[in-house]
């Protein structure tokens, strides 16, 4: 391996930059105006997540922040909240409706014109990468 460093885009498609931009928004935690930046991708998780839990997008960062560790940055604490929300969700059964568990297909298949085992797989990428 070289020691250029790759960037956080290398092997994305341009589509696939574009909608990896942080977008940036202003938030109330626990009573103070700040901005947080985050992926398209996170918004839309966040979003989903104050509606499952009938909760203001104010008051699901405010719990974040009185709960992160100090040396943790919001922004990075709000991504690992996501990510552990919907971990915490998913189930063995959810994972096979997904089509999941077919290897690294899904990270590898189209860039080296692989077909993919599962159909499930196919769109997940097609609609992750549009």
């Amino acid at each position: 391996m070289t020691n250029s460093k790759l960037n956080d885009n290398s092997f994305a498609s341009p589509k696939t930059a574009a909608r990896s931009t942080l977008v940036s928004r202003n938030v109330t935690v626990t009573g103070r105006r700040t901005s947080v930046r985050l992926e398209p991708e996170m918004w839309d998780g966040l979003q989903e997540i104050c509606r499952r839990e009938r909760a203001s997008l104010h008051q699901i960062c405010s719990s974040v922040a009185v709960q992160k560790r100090e040396e943790t940055s919001l922004t990075a604490a709000i991504r690992v909240f996501v990510m552990r929300y919907f971990r915490q969700a998913a189930t063995e059964d959810g994972h096979v409706k997904a089509g999941h568990g077919y290897g690294l297909t899904l990270v590898f298949g189209a860039a080296n014109g692989h077909a993919y085992k599962n159909p499930a797989m196919a769109q997940l990428h097609k609609n992750s990468f549009a």
